[in-house]
């Protein structure tokens, strides 16, 4: 059958997808599991990488635009300047990022911020403006104390000439990212660590990590002090130029990845903890991918019900005759072909209705199909449950009888032709009824063949020679 061969290969597809997705699953799931560092670091890149870009390169913009702003440019050239203007630019910009704003011009030796504060560059404060203006570049990052300890992002000013005429730049307190820090760090169990060209620690989420607004000497400073830098470089694994890698240290048990952040010349590190302390991260993954697999299966099984139930009544709906509900031409084709394989005796009978035009004509084509019916059902209620019988076309019945000799299907056939003969066949505009009559033409070919059409041309023959002969009849082809 060519439409359940179709639905076959559509559950073997189904099935293979399947088994492959489970496979593949496990195997993905046993290397996590094996590499359980590494899944832990590559899931909490994505969004280190955002707060990177959110929390660290937005002012770092905002310090850009306000040195590229030409209205800072062309005040800042002016023989005498309205500082309470300046400040209230400063004060709109800081209001907007939510950071602290200032600008700091070395043609008027003055430094102001957002919240109103005004500087001499000459003050000890300010050192910062003549360390930075002779260094290459034009964006900078320091840590500052005004105040409270801040992360200061620094923009040279140049005139329409080239020349250099100041700062301009934005600040956010450590404490800011030092909650961002352990956010991540509740939420992943990493510590974040900062580095700068120079390798020196610029921020950390480790508090042994010192800045410059500690004055503690045993503090961490340099990336070289800390110990599992120690075992990247030992182990020949650390990269000191601003690639993206992940590295592997065993002294520690720990998984090491680093980042670049481009604009600043610096990079950051993620460093996971050991797997111990993950181990309930990884009972919660397996027991996802184990609930996954239960859903796989009930999917599966679920999907195989709903196809098979599918293919049964789409197979019956499309090989089935929809007045007589016996099977069709092309049903009754298949299963000739089934058991002429494995039957050395086979017999096919045609039969067909007498003068059944008559009886259309007559009683209309309700009544012609109310016959249709009844006769479909006394054939079908005779034979065996070896046996075939389709509807092969208008008023013609098939009937395939396997390991049946040609008399024995005449005997069988007669006993039919005599049951149909007898029945009253109601009309149903009237209270009346008629009789009609059926006849059979019987086909045991003596060369076995396995073609139906070769059967079905002798049984045509011997049907037409019931029908010349008188019809109500059964004739075996000679």
């Amino acid at each position: 059958m060519k439409l359940g061969n179709k639905f076959d290969r559509y559950i073997a597809v189904i099935f293979f997808v399947t088994i492959v997705t489970v496979i593949l699953t496990s195997y993905f799931t046993l290397k996590d599991v094996i590499n359980s560092h590494n899944k832990q670091v590559q899931s909490a890149v994505t969004p280190l990488f955002s707060l990177v870009t959110s929390e660290i390169l937005r002012p770092l913009n905002v310090a850009n635009f306000m040195a590229k702003n030409q209205f800072i440019i062309d005040y800042a050239e002016q023989a005498e300047i309205e500082k309470g203007y300046l400040v209230s630019y400063l004060e709109k910009i800081a209001k907007s990022y939510n950071m602290v704003a200032f600008i700091a011009l070395e043609k008027h030796d003055v430094m102001l911020n957002s919240t109103g504060k005004e500087t001499s560059l000459d003050g000890e404060n300010v050192e910062w403006f003549h360390r930075l203006k002779n260094l290459p570049g034009e964006q900078f990052t320091d840590i500052g104390n005004a105040e409270a300890p801040h992360l200061y992002f620094d923009n040279k000013i140049h005139n329409m000439d080239g020349d250099f005429i100041g700062f301009t730049g934005v600040a956010l307190e450590l404490s800011y990212f030092a909650r961002k820090f352990q956010e991540y760090n509740d939420r992943f169990g990493f510590e974040l660590y900062f580095v700068d060209s120079n390798n020196i620690i610029t921020l950390s989420s480790n508090k042994m990590i010192k800045s410059q607004s500690h004055h503690r000497t045993d503090l961490i400073t340099r990336l070289s002090d800390l110990p599992w830098y120690q075992s990247l470089i030992k182990n020949n694994a650390a990269d000191n130029n601003l690639t993206s890698e992940v590295m592997y240290t065993t002294d520690e048990g720990l998984l090491i990845s680093q980042m670049p952040i481009q604009e600043l010349n610096w990079r950051m590190f993620i460093v996971s903890p050991p797997a111990s302390e993950q181990s309930a991260y990884w009972k919660i993954f397996i027991g996802r991918f184990m609930l996954f697999f239960i859903i796989v299966i009930v999917f599966y099984m679920a999907l195989l019900t709903i196809i098979n139930y599918l293919k049964s009544r789409l197979s019956k709906h499309a090989e089935t005759d929809h007045l007589t509900q016996l099977p069709n031409r092309s049903h009754v084709h298949w299963r000739f072909d089934e058991i002429v394989k494995n039957n050395e005796n086979l017999c096919l009978v045609l039969a067909d209705i007498d003068n059944f035009k008559n009886i259309n004509d007559t009683y209309g084509h309700l009544v012609g199909d109310d016959v249709l019916r009844i006769i479909s059902e006394q054939l079908s209620q005779t034979l065996r449950k070896i046996d075939v019988v389709g509807r092969w076309g208008g008023e013609e019945f098939v009937m395939v009888l396997p390991d049946t000799s040609a008399e024995q299907a005449l005997i069988i056939v007669e006993r039919i032709r005599k049951n149909i003969a007898a029945i009253s066949f109601p009309i149903s505009t009237t209270s009346g009824s008629f009789t009609t009559t059926i006849s059979f033409g019987i086909c045991e070919l003596p060369i076995k063949s396995k073609a139906i059409e070769d059967y079905i041309k002798g049984a045509d023959k011997a049907l037409y020679q019931a029908k010349h002969n008188g019809r109500n009849q059964s004739v075996i082809f000679n």
